[in-house]
């Protein structure tokens, strides 16, 4: 049985082994899929995971007090990735167009999520508020050259150049808890297929043993990080809300 007190040091040493299994099963499944068509739907949705993991095990080597300005860039792109994947699996004519433009690779748009109709969806699941917009555009705000990421890149720089103390868990466990969030967000959006919305993707957990009860383990342990520190610290008027 999981254990509620499972600590997020301890759920960190078990994401490589939960990556591992995620991208061979990833492997397994997309490889044939994209071997059967590599411009279909799910084919799309498997480009997207493999991307979703890669990014995920280069923003574990960012999860340093030195780097972890660099960490705000590339959740960023791991956002953006994992949402496009959830607007991918919609079992929508309307989204297959998008994705048969997307494979095209040009520069029209095709790459943003619809965010709006992935929060609805799931709402409507009971997954309450996910906030994927708001937090998309508050990371963009700290990935681009804003006043707002100049201002936050130069205090970690002091701080690192005059000593200034830093409480290590203060500055990293939101980082990680974000981190660990981010894993198990991964998983719902690759391997739930019981709703009729979305589009199956076939991957099997048993092939997978830790990857389900890691992501229950996240579920209970981080809420009670992230109710603390899940504000985010950037003017209201940097970023949009909705």
């Amino acid at each position: 049985m999981e254990q509620s007190s499972v600590s997020l040091h301890d759920l960190l040493a078990r994401v490589p082994l939960v990556l591992t299994e995620l991208s061979a099963e990833f492997y397994r499944v997309g490889g044939r899929s994209i071997d059967i068509d590599p411009n279909s739907q799910i084919s799309a949705c498997f480009l997207l995971r493999f991307r979703s993991t890669s990014l995920l095990w280069g923003m574990k080597s960012l999860l340093e007090p030195a780097t972890r300005d660099s960490w705000d860039v590339l959740v960023r792109s791991f956002m953006e990735t994992r949402d496009l994947l959830l607007t991918f699996r919609f079992d929508d004519n309307g989204i297959r167009n998008t994705i048969q433009a997307w494979f095209k690779g040009l520069n029209d748009g095709t790459w943003r999520a619809r965010h709006k109709k992935t929060e609805e969806f799931v709402k409507k699941i009971g997954g309450g508020d996910t906030e994927l917009a708001k937090r998309w555009s508050a990371f963009s705000a700290l990935s681009h050259p804003t006043v707002h990421a100049a201002k936050h890149s130069t205090n970690l720089v002091v701080t690192r150049l005059t000593g200034r103390p830093e409480n290590y868990d203060e500055a990293m466990n939101p980082k990680i808890a974000d981190y660990l969030a981010s894993v198990g967000t991964l998983i719902v959006a690759t391997t739930f297929d019981e709703f009729s919305e979305l589009i199956p993707l076939g991957c099997d957990l048993n092939r997978m043993p830790n990857v389900d009860p890691f992501r229950l383990s996240v579920a209970q342990a981080v809420p009670r990080v992230l109710g603390v520190n899940s504000k985010i610290a950037l003017p209201a008027e940097s970023y949009r809300s909705k």
